[in-house]
């Protein structure tokens, strides 16, 4: 009988785990977007597809290098932290890199790609813009045709994580573009 009841008793234990765990990651990115710091990022070229998650746009951003400060040595994979700063235009930029993960959510949590003449690289988290798949061709081909001059990415941050909030095209968002494109044909 107390078999029966712990085996029953470890069963609801999984079962509450299953479920916790998918519900705390949908969680942990929605409290991002509704708590979290926004950044304004200008991005740079380029498109895929995935699979599993369908189209969406690739981003690059301008931003993925800093100057090593004092005598930090940095490794292939290493975790860091980016921090960020806002320029004198509101766009986000990194001003430094720290082995120590810093005070606050004005930071990014990143891997070190390589180093290179005193310089740290890497790779911002999130580069993935995901759209519905009838759009994302026309949204790839306007992104293309404004990096760099017009392309900028909303995202908000918190706790070293960003999600991206939303893909501009200079004032408007993807979808107000594309839309006044098409009155426009």
């Amino acid at each position: 009988m107390k078999n029966k009841q712990l085996i029953t008793k470890l069963f609801i234990v999984v079962a509450i785990i299953q479920l916790a765990v998918p519900l705390y990651m949908v969680w942990r990115w929605e409290d991002i977007l509704k708590t979290g710091q926004q950044y304004t990022w200008v991005t740079a070229p380029v498109d895929p597809y995935d699979a599993f998650r369908g189209r969406y746009v690739d981003l690059r951003f301008k931003e993925n290098s800093t100057p090593i400060v004092g005598n930090a040595i940095w490794d292939y994979g290493q975790t860091a932290y980016a921090l960020i700063q806002k320029d004198q235009n509101g766009y986000a930029f990194i001003s430094g890199i720290s082995a120590l993960r810093p005070e606050g959510n004005s930071y990014v949590k990143v891997n070190v790609s390589y180093v290179e003449n005193h310089i740290v690289h890497f790779e911002l988290p999130f580069k993935r813009y995901y759209m519905q798949e009838e759009l994302a061709p026309e949204a790839e081909d306007a992104y293309r045709s404004n990096v760099g001059i017009e392309a900028t990415v909303s995202v908000r941050m918190k706790n070293g994580y960003g999600v991206i909030e939303q893909l501009y095209i200079g004032d408007q968002t993807i979808y107000d573009y594309l839309r006044n494109k098409q009155e426009q044909e």
